[in-house]
């Protein structure tokens, strides 16, 4: 019996010891800032670098190819993303140093759409110019936050007076903005 109290007696003293004798010890706790900045983009590439034109009568000319287009986006907010070409004058698009072709006779069209002249004026896109603008070649209304657009467009030259012998050259510029 003596030992049946003996066991009974250690059984109780384990259940009665402090608890910090076998209970858990915690630390203080420690923070860590987490910040990812992200910058908006907007940005346009523009492939080939450059074509040609080669006249198909005295007044007609075709480009070598269409020119690809795509503008990629991540923006924190926005409603629209437009992307748009034109030329620096609305008076001259060519020249061959004394004749000018202007941008009212180049024509274009968006991803084999209609074609139309590239004298339009598009406000939104910072950059085009007024008089001298093709049609849009992206528009986005509500865009997401991130995305991408790849369009064609092809330009085609339609002059009112024969071409005067000459290399014409000239530049457009592909630009977009978020509004």
């Amino acid at each position: 019996m003596r030992n049946r109290i003996l066991k009974v007696l250690a059984v109780l003293a384990f259940a009665f010891l402090p608890q910090f004798a076998f209970g858990q010890v915690n630390s203080n706790t420690a923070t860590v800032a987490l910040s990812m900045p992200v910058n908006a983009s907007l940005t346009v590439t523009a492939t080939p670098a450059s074509i040609s034109f080669t006249p198909t009568d005295s007044t007609h000319a075709t480009a070598s190819g269409p020119i690809s287009v795509t503008t990629s986006w991540n923006l924190t907010d926005s409603d629209t993303v437009e992307t748009a070409a034109y030329f620096t004058s609305a008076t001259s698009a060519l020249t061959n140093g004394t004749s000018i072709i202007p941008p009212s006779s180049i024509k274009a069209s968006v991803d084999g759409g209609t074609v139309a002249v590239c004298s339009q004026t598009i406000a939104m896109v910072t950059g085009a110019k007024a008089g001298a603008t093709c049609p849009a070649i992206f528009t986005q209304a509500t865009a997401p936050l991130t995305g991408t657009s790849t369009d064609t467009l092809l330009l085609s030259i339609n002059h009112t007076a024969p071409f005067v012998a000459g290399t014409y050259s000239g530049i457009i510029t592909i630009s977009a903005s978020a509004f």
